[in-house]
């Protein structure tokens, strides 16, 4: 009695220190100056080599099964103690303290780490309508050289997304990390769908997880999407650019087609909002292969705009803000500023 009395006291008390630990952890990023860096450059790639390495060597995605398996387990635990309140209370907060310590050492701290590109320079960048057709019209051009013969299948995709992320490091050393291979869920990716999600980042057992119901075209960009989370960077329009520049720096056809499909979505959007005229121009050159899929795509997402995906979009650009994202949802649209910045200097 006096030991299972020890067990309790001991648990209460781990509980305590790891929410502790995570408040510390949040407040230290927020607060004092140069910590977030030093934190994700030195500390979180421990996490990366270790944990994530760990969750990485497993086939599916554990984060994908602990979701499902966690009310399973909490009503296993009532029924094993007898719905003792207390003890399943006690279980409970260890768990949601150790959630909460696993968010701010793989991802809280992040949001708070330098940059990966210099967002003033983003943040005042003016493009005219000219140049904005030009890179549309460049974006074409790349679709039309497309050697595709169809995208890979699941374990395939995980290599060459690995392949594409490393390739790209060798251009931004910053970017050099261990990467897991990115998981495509099973069960939830219905849900996902449901809730116009493409991938998520899982903090708790540091994998890169990818919605597997979602178009061909999508699923290289959100595994370099999603990866480069594992990298320190989680702004999401940045993952977006190191995404894309991971896609269109592969030397799998599928790799850069997937990226230029990608940029066309969002830069030919943007033209069609300001010159509907200069759109539908570039849009007839399109090959007709990719206007079938782009298509497919936009059917796809649009038949799954849910209630759900409306409160997910919310609770996510609340989330963002929270986390010091000023823009929110707004941040993934950075992603054509970026691709025109990058055009221009390969311009220059």
């Amino acid at each position: 009695m006096e030991s299972k009395g020890r067990r309790n006291h001991s648990s209460v008390i781990l509980s305590a220190a790891l929410i502790v630990l995570a408040l510390a952890l949040s407040a230290a990023a927020r607060m004092i100056p140069g910590f977030a860096d030093w934190y994700t450059v030195h500390v979180y790639p421990v996490w990366v080599g270790s944990l994530g390495r760990l969750c990485g060597m497993l086939p599916f995605s554990l984060a994908e099964m602990l979701c499902l398996a966690l009310p399973v387990l909490l009503i296993i635990d009532i029924i094993a103690n007898r719905c003792r309140l207390s003890c399943v209370f006690r279980h409970l907060l260890l768990t949601v303290s150790l959630l909460l310590f696993l968010y701010a050492a793989n991802c809280g701290v992040n949001y708070y780490s330098r940059p990966f590109t210099d967002r003033d320079a983003v943040r005042s960048a003016e493009f005219t309508v000219d140049e904005l057709a030009d890179f549309c019209e460049y974006i074409s051009d790349r679709l039309g050289e497309s050697d595709f013969d169809g995208y890979p299948d699941r374990s395939e995709l995980a290599g060459l997304a690995r392949e594409a992320m490393i390739g790209l490091s060798a251009d931004y050393p910053q970017l050099a990390s261990h990467y897991p291979q990115p998981k495509q869920l099973t069960f939830l990716s219905r849900l996902f769908s449901n809730m116009g999600v493409s991938g998520i980042y899982s903090p708790f057992t540091i994998e890169a997880n990818i919605n597997g119901e979602m178009p061909g075209m999508e699923k290289p960009f959100s595994a370099c999407h999603e990866l480069s989370h594992l990298c320190g960077y989680m702004n999401e329009g940045e993952a977006n650019y190191i995404g894309w520049l991971a896609c269109i720096g592969s030397d799998d056809p599928a790799f850069t087609r997937s990226g230029w499909l990608i940029a066309w979505s969002y830069a030919g959007s943007e033209l069609r909002r300001v010159s509907h005229t200069r759109y539908s121009s570039i849009y007839r050159t399109l090959p007709d292969d990719a206007v079938r899929e782009l298509t497919h795509n936009h059917i796809f997402w649009s038949t799954h705009e849910t209630k759900a995906s409306e409160i997910q979009n919310r609770v996510n650009n609340a989330y963002l803000r929270s986390n010091g994202v000023d823009d929110g949802i707004r941040s993934y649209s950075q992603l054509t500023t970026l691709m025109l910045l990058w055009y221009q200097d390969q311009s220059s």
